[in-house]
């Protein structure tokens, strides 16, 4: 688990550099899932970000999850500032066991987070346990279109000497055949991953 000074530099970077994702991100997921109201789960949420813009473009209740206190309470500040309080959760919970019941989630998010889960098979096996039937699961990474990933490269690169040669590798382990492999072995029936220039987003959908 990352230390609180971690977490600090982790939000600021979040909050300063790769703000334009989550609104990009959450109208995406919104007319994929096809809906505007219902429960909606942001898992890893750091401080909240992607979560809280679902909430923002919609009418859904939230449910904000991570294993990290910091984070936990940085989220329920967040939702508090964006006047989101009374519509969303801020849980303290990790993917390998999530603390909701089963079928309770209409449409569940995580970006950034799936490349820390350990038991990948067990992880996508709580996503689906939770996800109400005809409910929708995505997660994975990415740096959006063309317009907001070359201003996050730019600002990145002056902050971190890793960014100066462009978009950092992933870490190992972290593929699109890898996370397959777990899907397949997490039993789940129906899902697709969709590869973009900077990453990689799986959808999981249960039959309604």
């Amino acid at each position: 688990m990352m230390s609180e000074a971690d977490a600090v530099s982790f939000l600021a970077v979040s909050r300063e550099v790769f703000a334009p994702l989550y609104p990009y991100y959450a109208a995406r997921f919104l007319a994929d899932w096809g809906h505007d109201q219902g429960r909606c789960l942001d898992i890893g949420c750091g401080g909240g970000d992607l979560g809280l813009a679902v909430l923002g473009q919609s009418a859904c209740r939230g449910v904000l999850v991570d294993r990290a206190p910091f984070m936990v309470r940085a989220a329920r500040e967040h939702a508090a500032l964006v006047g989101l309080a009374a519509r969303v959760t801020v849980l303290a919970g990790d993917v390998h066991a999530l603390p909701l019941g089963d079928g309770c989630i209409d449409l569940v998010v995580s970006r950034g987070s799936l490349m820390f889960w350990e038991d990948l098979p067990r992880a996508f096996a709580e996503l689906y346990r939770v996800l109400a039937p005809g409910g929708l699961a995505v997660c994975g990474g990415g740096l959006g279109p063309p317009e907001i990933r070359e201003g996050i490269c730019r600002e990145m690169a002056l902050r971190d000497a890793r960014w100066r040669n462009g978009v950092p590798a992933p870490r190992p382990g972290t593929d699109p055949d890898r996370h397959a492999v777990a899907l397949r072995a997490a039993g789940i029936p129906d899902w697709n991953i969709t590869r973009e220039d900077t990453g990689h987003w799986i959808a999981l959908r249960k039959p309604a």
